[in-house]
This record gives C-alpha cells, sequence and structure tokens, in this order.
C-alpha cells in the first residue's frame, strides 16, 4: 500500500493512471471536501489541512490499518509530515532531519554557508528589535519572510527601520527571518538523483522580478537556460553543492532557487559575460518545483516531473537513461501565468496560436478582491501555457506576445478605488517593492 498525502492544491493529479501496478493499493489522505480522483481504495479527511497534528494523526491510523511500504507526498507543507511518517514506520525516503534542512531556512542557509556557498546575509527574528538590529548591521533593504514559508506568501520587504513596527504580532511566534535584499536576475534549478546517480538537471530564469511580480499584477514566467550557456553549467554546479552540503539522501528531487548579480545572463540568450555574474542562494525546497513549472519540465524531461519523481518514491521502475537523453535533445521551453487582479472576472481569454498546455483556471464572476487578493501565492494563476523554441530570442518574444494576448482576453471589474489595466511584459522587471504595499504580500 501506498500512503499519499494530497494537499487540496494537488488534487486531480492522476496518482492512479501514474502508479498502476499500486491500483487498488492507493491511500490518501487529504482535506474534507477534496476530490482526489479515481484509483484510491480509502479516502481519509480532515477538516483542516493546514493542521499537522490533524493530518499525522489521521495518516497515522491509515498507516496501522494498511502498513504502507512508502508515503508519497508532493507538496511543501507535506514535507516534514512525510518525513515524520516514514521514521514512525521505517519506510525509506527524506528522512525528519533532511526535510528540516530543507524546510527551514535559516538552517538551510547555514548549511550551505558552512559549505562555502554564497547566501545573504540573515538571522532569525522574533521580535521588531531582532529587524531594526539587523538593518543596522546591513544597511539597506531587508527581507521577511516565513522560515518554512512557500508560494511567495508571507513575505515583507523592509525599506526602513520604522517600517517593521507593523510586523509585531506576526513576528512573536519566532517562525520568520530577516536577510538582506539581494539585486539580482532569479534563477531556478530542478535537479533529480535516484540512488546517489544524478539523472537530470534543468536550470531556468524567471521572467522579470521572478515570484514578486504577482505584486504589480504582471504575468509570471520562467525559461530554461541553454545548456550550453556557462550559466546553466555553474547553477547545476552549485545545485549539486548545495545538494551535497544539505543532509540528504542518496535518492532526492529538488527545486532551487538563486539571484545571479553583476555578470549573469538578463535573458534566455548566450552573452560572453553570462557566466560571470555571483550565485547567491535564495532557497531550496525537497520537491518538484510548484506552479506550471512541472508543466514546463515535462517539455524538456519527457515526463510530468511529479509522475518521475511518485514512481522513484514507490520504487516503481522509471526510464531514467530516456529521461536523460530527452533533456538532452529537447528544445527551449517556458510557461507563462496570468496572476489575478483585484476584482472581479469578467471575460475569459482564448488561447493563443502557439500556446501549448493552455488552461484556465478560474470562471466568470470569480472574485479576487479583498482578503483573497491580498492572500494570494505567485503560483496563483488565472491561465497558463507553455511555449517552444530552439531559438532563445525566438521563444522570448512568443513568450512576450502570447502574454499579452491572454492578458487583454481578460475582463475586469474593479473596485471603486482600483484602477489597474495595465498588460505588463513577462519579461519586463517589477521593483521590488511593488504591490500596494512594499510591506505587504510577495515573496523573494
Amino acid at each position: 500500500m501506498i500512503l499519499v498525502l494530497i494537499s487540496p492544491r494537488q488534487a486531480g493529479l492522476p496518482f492512479a493512471a501514474w502508479l498502476p501496478e499500486e491500483a487498488g493499493r492507493l491511500v490518501a489522505v487529504t482535506a474534507a471536501g477534496t476530490d482526489v480522483g479515481p484509483g484510491f481504495a480509502e479516502v481519509v479527511t480532515v477538516p483542516d489541512y493546514t493542521c499537522d497534528d490533524a493530518v499525522l494523526a489521521a495518516a497515522g491510523e491509515a498507516a496501522r490499518r494498511h502498513r504502507p511500504r512508502a508515503v508519497l507526498a508532493l507538496a511543501e507543507a507535506d514535507v516534514e509530515r512525510a518525513a515524520r511518517l516514514r521514521s514512525e514506520l521505517a519506510l525509506p525516503g527524506l528522512d525528519t532531519t533532511a526535510a528540516a534542512a530543507y524546510r527551514d531556512k535559516v538552517l538551510m542557509k547555514e548549511y550551505a554557508r558552512t559549505a562555502g556557498i554564497p547566501v545573504p546575509a540573515f538571522a532569525p527574528v522574533a521580535t521588531v528589535r531582532d529587524i531594526t538590529d539587523f538593518m543596522a548591521a546591513h544597511p539597506g533593504r531587508v527581507v521577511v519572510k516565513p522560515r518554512s514559508g512557500s508560494g511567495s506568501t508571507g513575505v515583507h520587504v523592509i525599506d526602513a527601520p520604522g517600517r517593521a513596527a507593523p510586523l509585531a504580532d506576526l513576528l512573536a511566534d519566532g517562525s520568520y527571518e530577516v536577510e538582506e535584499f539581494v539585486e539580482g536576475a532569479l534563477h531556478h534549478v530542478d535537479v533529480f538523483r535516484v540512488g546517489g546517480e544524478q539523472v537530470a538537471a534543468v536550470a531556468s530564469r524567471y521572467t522579470g522580478a521572478g515570484c514578486l511580480t504577482h505584486w504589480a499584477d504582471a504575468p509570471l514566467g520562467s525559461r530554461n537556460l541553454d545548456p550550453a550557456d556557462p550559466l546553466h553549467e555553474r547553477l547545476v554546479a552549485q545545485t549539486w553543492r548545495l545538494i551535497d552540503a544539505l543532509p540528504s539522501p542518496d535518492t532526492v528531487c529538488a527545486h532551487a532557487e538563486f539571484f545571479v548579480t553583476g555578470g549573469g545572463s538578463s535573458s534566455g540568450t548566450r552573452s560572453a559575460d553570462a557566466g560571470n555574474g555571483r550565485i547567491v542562494l535564495c532557497e531550496v525546497a525537497a520537491r518538484v518545483g510548484g506552479g506550471r513549472i512541472p508543466t514546463m519540465l515535462r517539455h524538456i524531461l519527457g515526463v510530468d516531473p511529479r509522475e518521475l519523481w511518485a514512481r522513484v518514491e514507490c520504487a516503481l521502475p522509471v526510464a531514467l537513461d530516456r529521461v536523460r537523453e530527452h533533456a538532452r535533445t529537447a528544445p527551449r521551453a517556458a510557461f507563462c501565468g496570468i496572476p489575478p487582479k483585484r476584482g472581479r472576472v469578467l471575460r475569459l481569454p482564448e488561447a493563443p496560436p502557439g500556446a501549448q498546455d493552455f488552461a484556465v483556471h478560474t470562471h466568470i464572476g470569480d472574485d479576487w478582491s479583498g482578503e483573497r487578493y491580498r492572500l494570494r501565492k505567485s503560483g496563483d494563476f488565472l491561465a497558463s501555457w507553455v511555449v517552444t523554441d530552439p531559438d532563445a530570442a525566438a521563444l522570448d518574444a512568443r513568450l512576450d506576445d502570447t502574454a499579452q494576448q491572454v492578458s487583454a482576453g481578460f475582463g475586469w471589474e474593479y473596485p471603486q478605488e482600483t484602477a489597474s489595466s495595465a498588460i505588463p511584459s513577462p519579461t519586463a522587471a517589477v521593483p521590488a517593492t511593488a504591490g500596494p504595499d512594499p510591506a505587504e504580500g510577495g515573496a523573494r
């Protein structure tokens, strides 16, 4: 039996199709009211999936009934939960020590710094005084974010000590960190290692300001770098150094994010000094990248990376050589997603020419005003798609063109005080303090 932890955001993934050998032997733990799709022998639900104790208790009871041979979890929120279950059940996979290192942004940076990997100056914080003291020692903008957060939520960019005061209540539980703001292009590297053997590593660059673009209601995208680009080689090498610096098992997948400062490549194209920028760790997670990254990676790897990882986690056969070959010969690929605006959806777009895997994730009448808008994640896309092209410049042009068309295809009804109709290019830079208030929302 396979015990599968399914966050509501993972609902509908075709686990039964990915794991046909386990038909009739899949048991899900998820939130009440979540449709996990077909193929499960039992679905155990909890009222609040954000409650660790409730999820672990439900999973523990299911495990006692079914005696699983593996625990599968794809969401960031389930990384430590799955590790605890594996420890209690003596099952293989990411253990509690490794899970903590990949989840806790302070701990992961301590491991990285010890290994000589550049990281921003950082410190744990529990009070406003901790932030102001840090800013006194490190002048300039700083980022305050949850130590174990994800999806660009709960992040605050502070440009003056006086701006920290409103965060007092938020910091009281001691689960936040502060770090210096790094000026640089944000890249991500997605890697897979099985039995100590490197299977695939794909380096990509986010468009614009990366995961901060939704602060300005701008499209968010990413495109993989040419493997011949010297920056690709450096990013991949730094990622494997990071994996080895953390207490990683021989079999692991990771989604790492790095800033490339100075001479780093500012586009998907190769340039004379593309490999000269300083690579600074942002953070790393022991999971497949979120949002539409898996869809983009499917075009590069030849298989959905979540399916690949699900089969590896469950010790089922995977054609790893085929994955390697596909990654070596695949065309360049990019994804783009349109974030919500503060308002109500009145009109939906059509798929633009050249878009693949086009999907609309909303409906007419969908209301994104108020608290829902404030708590939006960087991966909360209302429409998303992938484009491919072997030529980097052509890929960028196609990404921009399709983003313009899809953005213009939406119709919005805005609250009285809101006026927003601009359609930013996904490759345009977005100020790091963009948004209604630089001390609210976003991610870094």
